[in-house]
């Protein structure tokens, strides 16, 4: 039976919309906020496992939380959503990764972010059995002293999917060139295009609410993307790649999983505005 695995950083989210601008010394108050969603889990292999989960496809995440009531609470929120929680890796810390996402009024968002586990982050028994039986992995932001390792996992015989992140801590040029010339499928924004040089993988390349572009075999289809009117768009790249994914794995041709991917991240957002002010 097919599995996707995703690897990368997991994070508790507080996301606030603000009435105004950040100062500081002054007062400025939240004009909206989900309270079902505080937090939410959050993090790059939360909302790609997510999407392929609500396609109907098995997903489970790789990644990291403190062992306290923080983590405990992120990995009920995963159990929640049906998403697969044995790759879950506890780290002897009372934090677990915690971000602020702070929407302003001129459109603009400060993301404040503790990584809180001090790179104690390792690849268990359970992990890496995950990752050398997936039948697909995409590999996304996360502790870099472990991605060669994970990368090395990865079946011969896997679809290998790479969720760019223009982070050179993460990835270091020895592994942007190691994944160009591992990986089956590429994403990325058209601004971290030169992080990836060159390579045979397809290509899909997302331009915010614009379009979304896939390049394969070196001919690009460019695709209409579905807008939402809503200012608090986290996740909506890392649920574009799961509904690809989750399409890819039921047979569906690039293009074909890209439009599958425009829908579930209108999905994500169509959800997310219909719970909280824009």
């Amino acid at each position: 039976m097919s599995r996707l695995v995703v690897t990368g950083y997991a994070s508790l989210d507080f996301a606030v919309g603000l009435d105004g601008q950040a100062v500081g010394d002054k007062t400025t108050l939240i004009a909206a906020r989900d309270p079902e969603a505080w937090p939410r889990a959050g993090g790059c292999p939360t909302y790609i496992s997510g999407a392929a989960v609500r396609a109907g496809q098995q997903a489970t995440p790789v990644m990291w939380v403190g062992k306290g009531a923080e983590g405990e609470g992120f990995v009920a929120r995963l159990d929640a959503q049906g998403i697969g929680t044995e790759g879950i890796g506890v780290v002897d810390s009372l934090r677990s990764p915690t971000a602020l996402l702070v929407y302003q009024s001129d459109g603009s968002c400060m993301c404040l972010y503790d990584p809180a586990l001090g790179r104690a982050e390792t690849l268990n028994q359970a992990q890496m059995d995950l990752i050398a039986s997936a039948t697909h992995l995409c590999v996304a932001v996360g502790p870099h002293h472990l991605m060669d390792e994970i990368v090395a996992l990865c079946p011969a015989d896997a679809r290998l999917y790479w969720a760019v992140k223009n982070d050179p801590d993460a990835f270091p040029p020895e592994l942007r060139a190691k994944l160009a010339a591992r990986a089956d499928v590429i994403f990325h924004s058209a601004s971290e295009r030169s992080l990836i040089g060159k390579t045979a993988a397809v290509l899909v390349e997302t331009r915010g609410s614009d379009r979304v572009v896939v390049t394969a075999a070196g001919q690009a289809k460019e695709l209409l993307v579905l807008p939402i009117d809503i200012a608090d768009t986290t996740g909506a790249g890392d649920s574009f790649a799961g509904g690809y994914i989750a399409a890819e794995m039921s047979g569906a041709d690039p293009v074909e999983a890209a439009g599958a991917g425009i829908k579930a991240a209108a999905a994500l957002l169509a959800d997310r505005k219909g719970r909280r002010l824009s």
